[in-house]
């Protein structure tokens, strides 16, 4: 995108929103509107009956909220009757969620107790239920990444950010790119998300993560199984939520500014990042702010003898420092809104970029360059009665540009400065979205919303890999939610009505039409319809039980339909096909959870049948005659899954902690057409980790000091036959003697030391991290290196959040 014209935008838009939404907060403050108003306030104190100050304190329904006092006290006002959930949170204590009615022209009084808990658990979510919800009575099974636990774990791609979790995995190259796998799927089976609106970063390759940088989030929320009802197409195996950092309320307290500075070194390939977020508010106008630079050098694997010097073909062929594996990203967001009794107004202007090389497997560097820019309005709009609209209107563009691959490799050096790339596409994005949260009908309360999205790509540059076209799609949902004491039942459903048209391309080898098969192999039309049943039953505050069933869908990806050229990412020549059909699924899954003082646990295990599973297959020939890559084909079947996935956390004594996650996933072609393999691929290992982390509350000069010790198991992993992305390393001529597929077993050992200093008017949080300290020689099944490297060595990395406040 043109910076002027985002700078421009901006800027309307804010004189846009300063002209429409002042005049209408008076109007609705003067009463012409007859919306009546109350407050809620009260007193925040610990169990020793002492007041809290700085407890956080948010309406999440409706994007309100305030900090207690130094006596504890809090007061949120300018609220239209009705009745919310009102949450308490604090670093260190148990959050808890309070439901309140407020009534016209009173101030109903709300005092709460916070009790204290070193194992800290979410208390709502919103993403994949009608609106905020606890998860442990959620039917969906979502995880968050939020808080310490975030700052903690974040790293530079989504995909790593979220590895820890059980039931995820990531598909890595190097660590600027990871793309979340959730239950077995990924790429576009996973929908990723920006403050619940879809995100479309070209993520038809192996290696296209989402554009994304984590430390711009205030939160990341995951949910597992079909999540179409509410995301539509490409939430066939779930959805991963990454939830902007929220504007400040200014209406109940003073003006003020706070922030933290981020610095982080990482030693593997000597990554230095340095960011900073700011906050502030006064006079009912908020903002937000964010900045993040990243330069990385080269990755390093352990140094070990190379196939080369060995002969031996269980050796990688490159190992130590692995040239053209660096990166340099520049990622940042600004936002402002306005807060009135009306409810909130907000937009948001968001940028990741990334230029970056990606190691061939002939040793040479592939250069690319990545943009994503995002402009987002969005409002919360409380009509009053627990009526609440949520209108969004995003636009976002997405650039990828691409050096040639194969023998004609150039490194990023060689990306051009102006003009168009070898490969050079362009994505533009609309979408518009409204939600009208609506109250208690009978037992039922939820969410009825409308969506249209239209997207123009545009194909430019030498290399066209896939043709110009545009893509509509028009959706209608209604998600409910009701709560009957114990038992709390979810159900949803959508319609979906999309349409692809593709542009003739004459460098492209498209399918002959003459053939009478259809009119047009340029033009796609898919009409869908998704549903959920979910059920949770509490036995009583600890325990509940989960089960859930859903249809999603996933219509095919103008990649998958019309590519046809050399993708220099995964080394391959990839034909589409135009007659593919939407792949459906059918989701079951089953889960126990339990949350206590002392132990928070799950345990789930799913099924997940898909009808017309889109499979990239080898066929074993190759371009140009027999002397390019190998020749890679769009084919359709019937797929199924299995799996499970577990993690607790336990609290044994007031300094010691231990955790456990497990998940493993079986996957099978049953399609009888195309019985080449029984596996489906890209399936993460059977993987279970066991720690302890070791806590106090002071040691000297040192606050909430922790060490935590992480032992990770990775069983081995056959590759998926002809199906594998990488599966001619080690199975074609050309990688007999070096390349593999399949990949061994291994055991990793990470730890974390963490402080807080007391050397400012808030904590400085230092950690220093070791991943994979002993520096195993090893290859990750997901590591899309693994043909010809071995994954990421010893990585010591040092990190500091200074955080600030300026009244």
């Amino acid at each position: 995108m043109n910076k002027s014209l985002s700078l421009l935008t901006i800027f309307v838009l804010l004189v846009f929103i300063s002209i429409i939404y002042n005049p209408l907060e008076a109007i609705a403050n003067e009463g012409i509107y007859n919306f009546q108003q109350g407050a809620v306030q009260g007193t925040v104190t610990n169990e020793a009956g002492q007041e809290m100050p700085g407890v956080n304190i948010a309406f999440p329904q409706l994007n309100r909220g305030t900090v207690s006092k130094a006596d504890g006290s809090y007061r949120v006002g300018n609220i239209r009757k009705g009745t919310y959930v009102l949450t308490f949170s604090f670093i260190g204590y148990q959050s808890v969620n309070r439901e309140v009615t407020i009534k016209a022209d009173e101030t109903t009084t709300l005092n709460v107790t916070l009790e204290p808990r070193l194992i800290q658990s979410e208390t709502i979510t919103v993403t994949g239920t009608p609106y905020a919800s606890d998860p442990l009575t959620t039917p969906a099974d979502v995880d968050v990444l939020s808080g310490d636990a975030k700052f903690s774990k974040q790293q530079t791609s989504l995909g790593s950010s979220l590895d820890d979790l059980a039931g995820v995995s990531s598909i890595s190259t190097g660590s600027q790119m990871g793309k979340p796998v959730i239950r077995g799927l990924s790429g576009s089976q996973v929908r990723v998300l920006d403050d619940g609106v879809a995100m479309d970063y070209q993520q038809y390759g192996v290696r296209h993560g989402p554009n994304v940088d984590p430390f711009t989030s205030e939160r990341i929320e995951v949910v597992r199984g079909a999540a179409s009802v509410q995301y539509g197409s490409d939430a066939l195996g779930g959805a991963v939520n990454v939830i902007s950092n929220s504007i400040p309320d200014a209406l109940d307290r003073e003006a003020f500014i706070t922030g933290q500075l981020l610095s982080d070194y990482s030693t593997n390939n000597r990554e230095l990042a340095g960011g900073i977020h700011l906050e502030g508010a006064n006079a009912g106008w908020g903002y937000t702010g964010t900045l993040i630079r990243r330069s990385a050098g080269n990755m390093t694997a352990p140094d070990i003898p190379t196939f080369t010097e060995t002969n031996n073909t269980e050796a990688p062929k490159f190992s130590g420092e692995l040239d053209h594996t660096d990166y340099d990203q520049l990622n940042g967001s600004i936002g402002v809104g306005y807060t009135g009794s009306f409810g909130q107004v907000s937009a948001e202007y968001s940028r990741w970029s990334n230029e970056h090389n990606f190691l061939l497997p002939d040793g040479m560097g592939l250069g690319q360059n990545l943009e994503n820019d995002v402009i987002q309005l969005k409002g919360n709009i409380n009509l009053g009665n627990n009526f609440i609209l949520n209108p969004k209107f995003t636009f976002s563009e997405n650039l990828r540009q691409s050096n040639p691959g194969d023998a004609n490799a150039g490194p990023r050096s060689e990306l051009p400065e102006e003009g168009f790339a070898h490969l050079d596409i362009l994505l533009q994005s609309y979408s518009a979205k409204t939600e009208l949260e609506h109250p208690s009908v009978g037992p039922f309360r939820g969410t009825l919303g409308i969506e249209y999205t239209y997207q123009d790509q545009e194909t430019r540059g030498v290399e066209p890999l896939v043709p110009s076209a545009t893509v509509t799609n028009f959706a209608t949902f209604l998600f409910e939610k009701a709560e009957l004491g114990k038992l709390t039942i979810s159900t949803g459903f959508r319609f979906d009505a999309r349409t692809h048209e593709a542009e003739p391309n004459e460098a492209l080898n498209l399918p002959d039409i003459s053939s009478g098969e259809t009119s047009n192999v340029l033009d796609q039309e898919y009409y869908e319809f998704s549903g959920s049943l979910g059920a949770t039953y509490q036995f009583n505050e600890q325990m509940a039980i989960a089960a859930n069933i859903g249809r999603g869908f996933r219509a095919p990806s103008l990649f998958n339909l019309h590519v046809d050229g050399i993708h220099g990412g995964v080394a391959a020549y990839q034909v589409g096909n135009p007659f593919l059909d939407s792949e459906r699924s059918l989701n079951t899954d089953l889960s126990l959870r339990w949350r206590s003082e002392t132990v928070t646990a799950k345990i789930t295990a799913y099924r997940n049948v898909i009808r017309n599973y889109i499979f990239l297959v080898n066929s074993g020939e190759f371009s140009d005659g027999g002397q390019g890559p190998p020749i890679l084909e769009s084919v359709q079947g019937d797929a199924r899954l299995f799996g499970a996935n577990a993690n607790f956390e336990a609290q044994l004594n007031n300094w010691l902690q231990v955790n456990g996650t497990f998940e493993t996933v079986t996957g099978e072609n049953i399609e009888d057409d195309i019985q080449r393999v029984d596996k489906l691929p890209l399936l993460p290992p059977t993987k279970f980790s066991a720690g302890i982390k070791l806590v106090q509350n002071k040691i000297g000069f040192f606050e909430s000091p922790f060490l935590s010790i992480q032992v990770n198991h990775t069983l081995s992993k056959d590759a998926a036959g002809r199906y594998e992305p990488f599966w001619q390393f080690g199975n074609a001529p050309q990688f007999s003697d070096f390349g593999v597929a399949s990949t061994d077993s291994y055991t990793l050992l990470n730890a974390t030391l963490g402080v807080e200093l007391p050397i400012w008017s808030r904590p400085v949080s230092v950690q220093i991290s070791a991943r994979n300290l002993f520096n195993e020689a090893y290859r990750n099944f997901l590591d899309t290196y693994k043909g010809y490297a071995l994954s990421p060595g010893r990585n010591i990395s040092f990190r500091v959040k200074v955080p600030f406040t300026i009244l």
